[in-house]
């Protein structure tokens, strides 16, 4: 018995799709800060992306705010 069942991995959708987009740039550029601090040769590049960072975990928390207020509406 052949059974043809499209099975793919869990896609939120909405807020929580750029959630996890978000963290996933927040943790690749985490990496890359890691890798430059050990090397100790990209000051501008690292300030640069250490900047770019910091405004990731801004809109991170913006949109987690969001997503949360809006399942709050949903539920009431």
């Amino acid at each position: 018995m052949s059974t043809n069942t499209d099975v793919r991995p869990f896609e939120p959708g909405g807020e929580r799709r750029q959630l996890v987009r978000l963290v996933r740039r927040i943790q690749t550029l985490t990496l890359e800060l890691q890798e430059l601090q050990q090397r100790e040769g990209g000051a501008p590049k690292q300030h640069a992306k250490e900047r770019t960072l910091e405004q990731l975990r801004w809109q991170l928390a913006t949109v987690a705010r969001r997503d949360a207020t809006d399942d709050l509406d949903a539920a009431a």
